[in-house]
């Protein structure tokens, strides 16, 4: 007995990521009318994700060519676009994350534990943005109005992000902006500093 509530907990559980991430796997056609054949990476994720209402976060050294859309699913057509490169994909909680394999492994791996270490500002702030080119610095001043928390880039370092996300944690969203794309963060226990990987 105690055996099949134990099963019974888990699926209960298991149940709500599986729903969501089989999004991913129901045919294309389904979810959008493809009408361009050939695409980018980057253009091709953000019109699923426009289509769809999910969130995406792109790191900006994703350079993936056009290619013929090829799958019948969208992990096949991303798995399609990331072959032979170093590129991989995540379906978390309704958002795509493209960037470096290795770097979205690490970011996985380590996001509760770098979630602790940031100032907690407004706990339940969410955010929501849909930027096909935003600069960060202008991101941060949106994080800061929402957090609570001072948040902005080093004196002389700004550059563009392409992301588009809806009702996230603004922790959330912080943190894959900024360890996707391999800057850094000076935290004090009120302010964020982003900074380049080599400063």
């Amino acid at each position: 007995m105690l055996r099949k509530i134990i099963i019974a907990l888990a699926v209960l559980v298991i149940l709500p990521t599986s729903l969501q991430a089989g999004e991913i796997y129901r045919s294309i056609n389904d979810i959008v009318k493809i009408t361009d054949h050939y695409m980018d990476l980057k253009t091709f994720a953000y019109y699923v994700t426009e289509k769809q209402r999910w969130s995406l976060i792109i790191s900006n050294d994703v350079s993936v060519p056009r290619k013929e859309i090829i799958g019948d699913t969208v992990k096949e057509i991303l798995d399609n676009f990331c072959k032979e490169s170093d590129f991989g994909w995540r379906f978390y909680k309704d958002c795509i994350y493209i960037a470096n394999e290795r770097e979205l492994a690490t970011f996985f791996a380590q996001l509760p534990a770098l979630e602790r270490q940031l100032p907690d500002g407004i706990k339940t702030a969410t955010y929501s943005g849909y930027f096909k080119s935003v600069e960060l610095s202008m991101l941060c001043m949106f994080l800061s109005s929402i957090s609570g928390t001072q948040i902005r880039v080093v004196n002389g370092f700004d550059t563009c992000i392409m992301m588009r996300v809806n009702e996230m944690p603004w922790k959330h969203v912080l943190l894959a902006v900024v360890y996707l794309n391999r800057y850094k963060l000076n935290i004090s226990d009120y302010s964020i500093l982003i900074m380049p990987e080599h400063f």
